[in-house]
């Protein structure tokens, strides 16, 4: 059952934007750059992402709580019998997004949903995308060094994904569309070739995605 919807996640979205204009200001105040570390700032954002997403849910489900403290949900619905989890996440440099959780604790509840946020550098441009019953088995064990954090397989899940703002598109049907064009109207038998090879390149590849934002 969906809780959530876009518009819920608009609406905290606004708040979280308000939210994040405070923030600003009172950085500048002490003469302190708010963007210089966007992994601090989003940690600071954490909070109020649970609170506002909380606030909207309740207006459904009214016994819809956020506890705040460590080892409760993020946010429970009663009503449903419903745990969500709340990241927010900003593109790393190299280009990838950070889809994680805590490995032990999903273990631990065998099940939950999640709620990712990501949002650019100057939190502007958003996607809000809503997992459903995740499980260990959608993750890749973390990695040693990686303080129990593990990595979100997406091809694992994405059928269970909601995209309450912004999109994720298959790069791997993107290319193979390209690949296909290319060998259509392909000129020798280098080009078609070619083209051949990265069709089944991006046939046989892993799917992966590309998160698209939305301006809010």
């Amino acid at each position: 059952m969906s809780y959530v919807n876009a518009t819920m996640a608009r609406d905290a979205i606004i708040k979280m934007k308000e939210f994040h204009e405070d923030l600003i200001e009172i950085h500048e105040k002490y003469h302190l750059d708010f963007f210089q570390d966007l992994g601090r700032r989003n940690i600071l954002m954490s909070r109020p992402q649970e609170v506002f997403f909380s606030q909207e849910i309740k207006k459904q489900f009214p016994s819809t709580v956020s506890d705040g403290r460590t080892g409760q949900p993020d946010i429970l619905v009663p009503e449903i019998n419903k745990e969500l989890e709340c990241k927010i996440t900003t593109k790393r440099k190299g280009g990838s997004w950070s889809f994680q959780a805590d490995y032990a604790t999903l273990e631990r509840k065998g099940t939950c949903d999640f709620l990712y946020v990501c949002c650019d550098p100057k939190f502007e441009n958003f996607g809000v995308f809503y997992f459903r019953d995740l499980t260990t088995a959608d993750f890749k064990p973390p990695a040693s060094g990686s303080r129990g954090k593990s990595r979100l397989l997406l091809r694992n899940c994405i059928d269970r994904c909601e995209c309450l703002i912004g999109s994720m598109e298959n790069r791997n049907s993107q290319f193979m569309l390209k690949a296909t064009a290319r060998m259509l109207f392909a000129q020798t038998d280098e080009e078609e070739k070619a083209a051949k090879k990265s069709y089944n390149y991006w046939l046989t590849n892993p799917t992966s995605y590309t998160i698209k934002l939305e301006e809010i």
